[in-house]
């Protein structure tokens, strides 16, 4: 590398607005450890201030000054930086600066400073978490905030924590909240203002659609051609639309050169499109979103802006991400229409509408908000930390995704019952993959399984490429045609990107590629290694219907091949509330490969529809029992411990909650209520099933069905819950009856929310009774409900000495009528109380 006075020199002919800052960044790193850099795109911070960086790293690390590692979230723009910083000091890449990206890497012994892609980032905290040998790590385009950089960075933030204080870390945007992230960091700013020329936006009066996104590019860029001046730069979503934009222009543009730019295209090709036009010719280059930023294109004069972008979302039917098409937000657009004004005044042709530009999100969100988090679970854990939340995050992941994450990682096996990886765990996360595809490509053990869980592993990943009517729901079949194309019977536009897929991974298992006809088996029981919660089997007596082990059902239509199957593996479904699902991708299943799945488990357990406690040793994978054997002794204490959870959540059917315990409850209520200072416990249903654990089991014996429970006093059971003081206390402000003159002891009813409680008592048992019975120590009378000697009611009173007064005579007359054997005194204070006919 250059002398630090001939490097400074270098730096400084290229005019670049950041160089007036590079000084800022590299004393604002003496002092603190982190570190906040702002610069419009265009201003050199992805390519100058790693190298000012590394140029006075012997004074911002003295001690042991290391390499300077830069986050770069895409490849190309990954090599483009690297080549640009290996040109600046007038060197070959590979030597001072180099890259790692998937599949390419350009490093040498003498590297100090390297351009990596977000996954082997990862990879690298996880393989070495005190990052030996490392001295700054540079997180560029950091407002994309993609889940691997946040995880990423948390990492890197712990590790500065813990492991290595000496470690720098340096933030780089065009665009972000620098008030949040520099209070989370505790971190300084650095801005550089940049140089931009004014750019012309255009609001178009076709708008771009979903469905036309080619057509009304081409459209604009014709437009564009003949209008203005220099070269063009469209954004697409992705290839598809880039390949069709390109065929639709086809030569229209005379000798204009249309290139594409996309990830997958030959480095070749990629420089072709960022290369500067030569004198007199004009270019247009068709982009993925990944000229957004760091990518630098000369020329460009003009940007016509499709509106769209493709991002990661979590597929519910494939438990996969996927890219979907989605409408930008305000700063992409922003970021977009700046790359037409870099050299000279330019335009920006948006073709959406001012009324769709203010229903456009004005900043992208974090991934971290709705991605799946299984990969991110799964490295955390591969860091050595088993608590998710405990990372320093900017954004802190949802407790629920990650519960979900760590359901899934255990069934895989990467994780055990703390949330620790497992040896298996390791094994997924060392691929670059998602862990439920790492998991197949980790479990097939052949040559033909490795390579048959390639070809399964890109066909998940992509859209279905066959009718699910017309070809059922076999992958097998979309193995067959992917191998069809590969020995040239098939469509390339159709199996084409499968196939490269399909490729890389090969690459990464180091497979062969195999041309012949699947086994469905073999098939059956890779989708089962990635899908263990969607295997499935046969419910009794109904083709083509499945129980998946999560205890969902879905369903095969009946002419399709796969439903003759027992047992199936579903890579592909939806799940609807309360009705079964529907099967899109499938394979049968052997039962010896369900059973490598399974585990054993001791069930102890309540079964609500046989009505009783369960335990028996089960082979099961998930709620799918493959074989149960009862179980011997020494398992009451669990049994019980079974039924008593059953009763916190269902006593009401499983205990006899009868009205003698109802009428228990109501006066226990009724003297907490007059007399708080007594402190007596709550004995309604929902507080007494809540602390079942407490006493049930003093009073359940050998009881272990639901007609043995039932025959408990439970009265009794709940009585015990009060104290001996307590007890007395209650019978004697509320007794349970009263006795009336007859001598028959009956029954007081205490009801909530009465002002008093009710004695329904034959009125014949209540001759030569002056006053009404009293309860609360003489202070309430009851409400008497007085009844015919046919136990009708006649009368309700709360003042026994005025109905015999006064309405006994009126309410008589009846009584004697109806009931004309009895006897209805003319003075009933006198009278002797009798219970039936007095002869």
């Amino acid at each position: 590398m250059l002398d630090s006075g001939a490097f400074m020199e270098a730096v400084g002919t290229l005019g670049l607005p950041v160089t007036e800052v590079a000084g800022a960044v590299n004393d604002a790193l003496r002092e603190h450890s982190s570190l906040v850099v702002t610069a419009p795109p265009g201003a050199g911070k992805s390519t100058v201030l790693p190298l000012t960086i590394l140029d006075g790293l012997d004074s911002i690390v003295p001690d042991s000054p290391g390499k300077v590692l830069m986050l770069e979230p895409r490849r190309l723009a990954a090599r483009q930086i690297a080549a640009r910083m290996a040109s600046i000091i007038d060197e070959p890449i590979g030597c001072t600066v180099g890259y790692r990206v998937r599949f390419d890497t350009k490093v040498s012994s003498r590297t100090r400073v390297e351009v990596l892609t977000e996954g082997i980032l990862t990879r690298m905290l996880v393989a070495d978490p005190t990052m030996d040998g490392v001295s700054v790590l540079i997180f560029d385009e950091f407002h994309e905030r993609s889940l691997a950089s946040d995880l990423s960075l948390a990492l890197a933030l712990e590790c500065q924590k813990v492991l290595r204080p000496d470690l720098k870390v340096v933030i780089m945007s065009a665009t972000i909240d620098t008030d949040e992230i520099c209070s989370a960091l505790k971190a300084p700013l650095v801005e550089s203002k940049g140089r931009m020329f004014p750019v012309e936006i255009v609001h178009s009066r076709t708008e771009a659609t979903l469905d036309n996104i080619p057509e009304t590019v081409a459209a604009a860029i014709r437009m564009a051609h003949r209008d203005d001046e220099g070269d063009i730069l469209a954004f697409l979503p992705g290839e598809g639309e880039i390949r069709r934009c390109q065929e639709l222009l086809g030569s229209s543009l005379g000798s204009t050169a249309v290139l594409p730019l996309f990830g997958n295209l030959s480095i070749e090709e990629q420089h072709r499109a960022i290369a500067p036009s030569r004198e007199g010719e004009r270019k247009v280059v068709l982009a993925t979103p990944i000229a957004e930023t760091s990518l630098t294109i000369e020329g460009v004069r003009v940007v016509i802006d499709s509106g769209f972008h493709r991002r990661m979302l979590y597929d519910v039917r494939n438990a996969l991400e996927r890219l979907s098409t989605l409408r930008i937000s305000l700063d992409m657009a922003g970021q977009r229409a700046g790359r037409a004004g870099r050299v000279a005044p330019g335009k920006c042709y948006r073709l959406w509408s001012l009324a769709t530009e203010k229903t456009m999100a004005p900043t992208r969100g974090p991934e971290m908000l709705d991605a799946d988090l299984c990969s991110l679970v799964l490295d955390v854990a591969a860091w050595g930390e088993s608590d998710v939340s405990r990372l320093p995050w900017l954004t802190k992941p949802s407790a629920a995704a990650v519960a979900e994450a760590r359901s899934l990682l255990t069934m895989l096996g990467a994780l055990d019952s703390s949330g620790r990886i497992t040896s298996h765990g390791r094994l997924l996360s060392g691929l670059p993959c998602h862990p439920r595809i790492a998991s197949m490509l980790v479990r097939a053990e052949t040559a033909s399984e490795k390579s048959l869980a390639c070809d399964i592993a890109a066909l998940l990943e992509e859209k279905d490429p066959m009718s699910l009517e017309i070809n059922g729901s076999d992958i097998s079949l979309r193995v067959s045609g992917l191998r069809c194309s590969g020995r040239g019977e098939g469509s390339a536009k159709v199996w084409g990107r499968i196939s490269r897929i399909a490729r890389q991974y090969r690459d990464i298992v180091k497979a062969c590629e195999d041309l012949s006809d699947p086994d469905p088996y073999s098939a059956g029981a890779l989708l089962a290694a990635a899908y263990p919660e969607r295997v499935a089997r046969e419910m009794p007596e109904s083709c083509g219907r499945y129980m998946l082990a999560t205890g969902e059902t879905v369903s095969l239509d009946h002419s399709d091949p796969v439903s003759s199957s027992p047992w199936i593996a579903v890579a592909s479904l939806n799940v609807r509330q309360g009705k079964d699902g529907r099967a899109f991708l499938a394979s049968p299943l052997d039962p010896k490969d369900v059973r490598r799945l399974a585990s054993e488990y001791v069930n102890v357990s309540w079964d609500q529809k046989k009505g009783t406690a369960v335990a028996q040793t089960e082979l099961r994978l998930g709620r799918l029992v493959l074989e149960a054997k009862p179980v011997g002794e020494g398992m009451r204490e669990r049994i019980v411990d079974a039924i008593c959870e059953a009763c916190r959540k269902d006593g009401a059917s499983i205990l006899d909650f009868s009205d003698e315990v109802g009428n228990l409850q109501r006066r226990v209520a009724a003297v907490a209520s007059w007399h708080p200072e007594l402190e007596l416990p709550d004995l309604s249903s929902d507080a007494v099933l809540a602390r079942v654990h407490e006493w049930l089991p003093l009073y359940i014996g050998k009881a272990s069905t639901r007609a043995e429970l039932k025959k408990l006093d439970l009265a009794q059971m709940l009585w015990g819950l009060l104290s001996y003081g307590q007890q007395n206390e209650v019978e004697r402000l509320a007794p349970s009856h009263i006795q009336v003159p007859t001598g028959s002891r009956i029954r007081v009813d205490y009801r909530l929310g009465a002002d008093a409680p009710v004695l329904r008592v034959r009125l014949q048992e209540c001759f030569g009774l002056a006053d009404t019975p009293c309860v609360d120590g003489g202070r309430r009378p009851v409400l008497m409900e007085l009844l015919s000697p046919g136990f009708k009611p006649v009368q309700l009173t709360s003042d026994l000495r005025s109905f015999w007064n006064g309405t006994y005579f009126e309410v008589r007359k009846e009584l004697k009528r109806r009931y004309p054997k009895h006897s209805w005194p003319d003075n009933p204070l006198e009278a002797d109380a009798v219970r039936g006919v007095k002869r």
